[in-house]
């Protein structure tokens, strides 16, 4: 590895860390049954469908098996996040909807990312953000087509 890899290895590991770390203290700050950080991924995942979705929609969302997803939407339930109802026209697959609860712990995970986002913001000047959108952009199209999310 040149001075260049070991560096931007050391940054984006580093940076990643970081973002999860802060989101998961956030998460907890405001909530009496913390979520991991998954777990309100998942309710965002239901959230971005209008607030109910499918296991299956859910799992490919997040890129996960249907086996991961529906452990988690177990846990979910459990906490009181989520209610699993049967599909009207497809008995045999089950809808996921927020609850009230999990409705409010995904805006208070919206929440997080706009303050996270306006937060960074000010750190730049308005050439640099542009700069960086356009690098994030650039290093956020290369994963995901590593991981065929396109």
């Amino acid at each position: 590895m040149n001075d260049f890899e070991a560096n931007l290895n050391e940054l984006l590991v580093d940076t990643f860390n970081s973002i999860m770390k802060f989101e998961e203290t956030y998460l907890k700050r405001f909530s009496d049954n913390p979520l991991t950080v998954s777990e309100a991924h998942l309710l965002e995942a239901i959230g971005k469908q209008g607030g109910k979705a499918s296991v299956s929609a859910i799992a490919g969302i997040l890129g996960v098996t249907m086996p991961t997803a529906t452990v988690a939407i177990k846990k979910l339930e459990g906490k009181g996040y989520v209610a699993k109802d049967a599909c009207a026209e497809d008995g045999r697959k089950a809808i996921i909807s927020l609850t009230e609860l999990g409705t409010k712990a995904n805006r208070t995970h919206e929440l997080f990312h706009a303050i996270m986002v306006r937060n960074v913001s000010k750190e730049f000047l308005p050439s640099e953000q542009d700069e960086l959108l356009r690098a994030v952009k650039k290093l956020s199209e290369f994963f995901r087509k590593k991981t065929k999310q396109e």
